[in-house]
């Protein structure tokens, strides 16, 4: 796997009105990092941080806790 694995971050879900946002965390250094739904597999969500980047890496929240998947 590619990246840093941010699994291990308080992830907070998010109220978004459009239904693609689904978590939001903060690392130590204060950067926020959010959790944004696949639009076709809606188990699966990618990482987009507060710069705009998108990390590598797929992450699920099946079975109730948020961890890495690839």
């Amino acid at each position: 796997m590619r990246g840093k694995d941010l699994s291990s971050l308080e992830w907070q879900p998010v109220n978004d009105p459009n239904g693609m946002t689904a978590y939001e965390a903060f690392d130590a250094k204060g950067r926020s990092y959010y959790l944004v739904r696949n639009k076709h597999k809606p188990e699966m969500m990618f990482v987009i941080s507060d710069g705009f980047t998108v990390p590598p890496g797929w992450y699920t929240d099946k079975g109730g806790s948020i961890r890495r998947v690839s």
